[in-house]
């Protein structure tokens, strides 16, 4: 017995750790699902988990609209937004393994790694201009949130063309007034 079929896909196999994954309860000491069946089950039931996840998330960020369009009280900061879309993915750590998975799985070299490469570098910048490295989001009180978000309100508002001609006009006529009195 030097060849084993299959129990999924029906293809004959020769008997050995090439193709087979051994199990001590089987009378010739390997599976009865070939080596590559038993690689397209574990990624179909990793694709099933990643799914139910997304439909999760989907459903959680449905809410969250709805909410936002009801302008409900339970409108959550943008770190609790933020950490809501990591729990999908199993926490930070798991969100870590799945970043990792699809990076290892792209090629050498390629646009998509270095992409990703890229993306990890200027979150990181991101995070360290900001300062929000400094505490985790158990140790960011609402204050310190209402005034990240306040001033993060006050550079958006800053940065558009027209406002910032307005602002620079006001502050033009806030000071001529002051030299005034």
């Amino acid at each position: 017995m030097n060849e084993k079929q299959c129990n999924n896909c029906g293809v004959t196999y020769p008997l050995g750790e090439e193709y087979w994954h051994k199990d001590g309860h089987q009378p010739d000491g390997y599976r009865k699902v070939c080596k590559m069946c038993r690689i397209e089950d574990k990624k179909e039931k990793e694709n099933e988990l990643i799914d139910a996840r997304i439909m999760a998330l989907e459903k959680e960020g449905i809410t969250l609209l709805g909410n936002l369009t009801k302008g409900g009280s339970d409108i959550p900061h943008m770190a609790e937004t933020f950490q809501r879309l990591i729990e999908v993915f199993g926490g930070p750590g798991g969100f870590a393994q799945h970043f990792m998975a699809n990076f290892l799985s792209t090629s050498l070299g390629s646009s998509t790694r270095q992409r990703m490469l890229d993306t990890i570098l200027r979150l990181n910048v991101k995070v360290s201009e900001s300062g929000a490295a400094q505490k985790s989001l158990e140790e960011i009180t609402d204050e310190d949130l209402d005034r990240e978000i306040e001033e993060t309100a006050r550079k958006l508002i800053l940065l558009t063309p027209r406002r910032l001609e307005s602002h620079g006009k006001e502050e033009e006529a806030t000071a001529g007034s002051d030299s005034d009195t």
